[in-house]
């Protein structure tokens, strides 16, 4: 799921000069709509992790997949700037939905022990994904052009990534899987009790007083 979405994303540069010079579009007016995408992941990413506390993360995740592979699928109709910026913010939409945070809450609900190594292999998915998909968007551009390209890129998520994500896919443990609780919590012979943990049920208010709240956010923001 991250490797499509990220991968997708990073390929911007691929375009930029195909899609400028057949639509006679400054390189700046292309990169703004860039900008507004970024802009609105940034905003939209509380918003899809409350929605991935609230809902199933795993549709929340694949709705996003839907809407960026056809966001990326109607890129090859662009004609007009401004259909340039609705779609990058639609665009920016899903890959929010499909983002880490949607991520992080269904690896936190498998893992106990070694949490943070399974985040940290999740999230190499990103990075596999701008190493593979932008040199095959890059391909595609070259030998059938750009809005092929985009094209490609959709059905990629479409056919490959979003069936993935609905048959492999699972927001937690279920009866039977791992005595219903994630990997390691039950590790020391007592079962896992989230009513025991301080990091459950935290409401925003509390994670704000809190300092790796603060390093995070400015990281991520940085």
């Amino acid at each position: 799921m991250l490797f499509g979405g990220a991968g997708s994303r990073f390929s911007f540069g691929v375009f930029l000069k195909p899609v400028t010079e057949e639509q006679d579009w400054s390189r700046a007016s292309m990169a703004g709509a860039l900008a507004i995408a970024g802009l609105s992941t940034g905003l939209l990413r509380p918003v899809a992790g409350w929605l991935a506390d609230r809902y199933d993360p795993k549709l929340v995740a694949a709705s996003g997949v839907v809407i960026g592979g056809l966001a990326l699928i109607a890129m090859s109709a662009v004609k007009e700037l401004w259909h340039l910026y609705a779609l990058f913010t639609i665009m920016g939409l899903g890959f929010t939905l499909s983002s880490p945070a949607a991520v992080a809450k269904i690896v936190g609900a498998w893992f106990t022990r070694r949490r943070a190594l399974a985040m940290s292999v999740a999230g190499t998915g990103s990075a596999a994904g701008e190493t593979a998909l932008v040199p095959v968007a890059a391909v595609a551009v070259a030998y059938i052009g750009w809005r092929e390209g985009y094209i490609v890129l959709g059905v990629i998520l479409l056919a490959i990534i979003l069936p993935l994500v609905l048959l492999l896919l699972k927001s937690r443990p279920g009866p039977g899987e791992h005595a219903d609780d994630p990997y390691g919590a039950g590790a020391d012979g007592e079962r896992y009790d989230p009513a025991t943990d301080p990091n459950v049920g935290m409401s925003l208010g509390q994670a704000c007083r809190t300092g790796l709240f603060w390093r995070l956010t400015v990281g991520f923001f940085i």
